[in-house]
């Protein structure tokens, strides 16, 4: 059947939205506070409400869509000791219902209004995204503000949900490159909330409750301790307004302190895998400071210099040492994780293969980066700012991250500082970082057998 015209897709998601909690309904029936000071520039609004709930709107024409981004500043860093996907699990629980939002009722609404729902879960950040039609700006924010106001998470919904997220978990487990990255991950972070992600593991699964997860969003979610972020074809004061009417009386929590993340040396280790898949993978990994150290910048260009294809890292598969060949930079909140990932044939010498690899990061550290390649570096990241504009969603997640994850004021805050790193810096965090002496090594070894290899 066709989908019905908008006005029409509008007023039965109207319907519906109405039929979900008549209590929110009495209350937007009584007036309703002013909207908090907001600061405009150009085409962005902030405003903090007295509960704590910073919000910023950026107005962008460019469709008549709209997105949404919940940033709840808590994660898997902030899971109980032993239960390492509470956060992972409490975010796929959030589409299992509120009170007055049954998960039926959320599904519907999903399928009337055409949009796009979804959720991910990191270190320190949760992150709630909606995007749909800008008419159906109000759908959206209604259902935000339900779900921070409490969730169900009952046990019938859980026992339910687990099978999901096993299943989840056993989906990336037999990725043999998520298991070495995980591997190595583990070993760089030993000790620390960093030594596994946000995924969980099914025995912490098993043994989660539906009372823990309740628990958890009790504690955390809360309008002080989220960011959100609307982007797309909306009037900022208008939309303002309405997060004042549907989120200003929710109350602010008192939030427990955040785990400390005590990072000791890196023990310089290797270790390999085995995989039946015909290639191969080694991966180099380095620890640097995170996203809110003022030399991330120059790692963030270090990082673009070390993939150009251009550069000689990659030069290894033109000379037929390597089948591909970059090097990434991955933030976490106190701190990043930097690596250089080269795939092989089966059959290859690896241990050939990491000497040159570790030949061509020494003689970075030791003698620098070609400055035109720096310049090249600047000339992607303008493009990439440039390019992320032209999505109403991606629009949203930059702006997500930039002030979450970052600590920044705006995505452009990430780029002009991008713009003054020198050769200079770029050479000194080189010598700084590329430390092979505490690297983790970690190389998933093609074997051949013929038969699954044993988890």
């Amino acid at each position: 059947m066709s989908n019905p015209p908008a006005p029409q897709r509008a007023r039965r998601a109207a319907v519906w939205l109405t039929a979900l909690s008549l209590a929110t309904v009495a209350e937007a029936a009584l007036p309703q506070p002013a909207a908090p000071p907001a600061e405009v520039s150009a085409d962005v609004l902030r405003a903090t409400l007295e509960n704590g709930l910073r919000v910023v709107i950026v107005r962008n024409t460019l469709a008549p869509v709209v997105a949404t981004s919940v940033n709840y500043l808590v994660g898997s860093d902030e899971t109980p000791k032993g239960f390492p996907g509470t956060a992972h699990a409490e975010e796929h629980m959030m589409f299992r219902g509120s009170p007055g939002l049954t998960a039926d009722q959320l599904a519907d609404i999903g399928s009337v209004v055409g949009g796009d729902f979804n959720a991910n879960t990191r270190e320190d950040l949760t992150q709630y995204l909606f995007t749909v039609p800008a008419e159906d700006l109000d759908v959206a924010l209604h259902i935000e503000a339900l779900r921070m106001r409490a969730v169900l998470d009952t046990p019938a919904e859980w026992n339910e949900e687990r099978g999901a997220i096993e299943q989840e978990v056993a989906q990336d487990l037999s990725e043999p490159s998520y298991v070495l990255f995980a591997k190595l991950r583990a070993r760089m972070f030993a000790g620390t909330p960093y030594e596994h992600d946000a995924l969980g593991t099914r025995p912490s699964f098993q043994k989660t409750t539906a009372q823990m997860l309740k628990s958890f969003h009790d504690t955390w979610y809360a309008p002080n301790n989220a960011i959100l972020v609307i982007a797309g074809d909306v009037e900022p004061r208008a939309t303002l307004t309405l997060v004042q009417q549907l989120f200003a009386d929710i109350p602010a929590k008192k939030l427990p302190p955040k785990p400390a993340v005590h990072l000791s040396a890196v023990k310089p280790t290797s270790f390999s895998v085995d995989t039946d898949r015909p290639s191969g993978t080694l991966m180099i990994a380095l620890r640097t400071p995170g996203p809110r150290d003022a030399d991330f910048a120059a790692l963030e260009v270090l990082a673009d210099v070390l993939s150009n294809k251009r550069f000689e890292l990659y030069g290894l598969v033109p000379q037929g040492h390597a089948l591909s060949a970059e090097f990434a930079l991955d933030p976490l909140p106190r701190a990043g994780l930097a690596y250089a990932v080269v795939s092989f044939n089966g059959g290859q010498d690896s241990k050939a293969l990491e000497a040159d690899v570790r030949s061509i990061l020494s003689r970075v550290a030791r003698t620098g980066v070609p400055a035109e390649l720096v310049s090249a570096a600047k000339l992607q990241e303008r493009s990439a700012a440039q390019f992320q504009r032209n999505s109403i969603p991606e629009l949203a997640a930059v702006w997500s991250d930039a002030l979450a994850l970052y600590g920044l004021t705006s995505p452009d805050e990430d780029l002009a500082r991008i713009e003054q790193v020198t050769v200079a810096d770029v050479n000194r965090v080189a010598r700084q970082y590329l430390d092979l002496d505490h690297a983790v090594t970690g190389v998933m070894q093609p074997r051949g057998s013929g038969a699954p290899v044993t988890a």
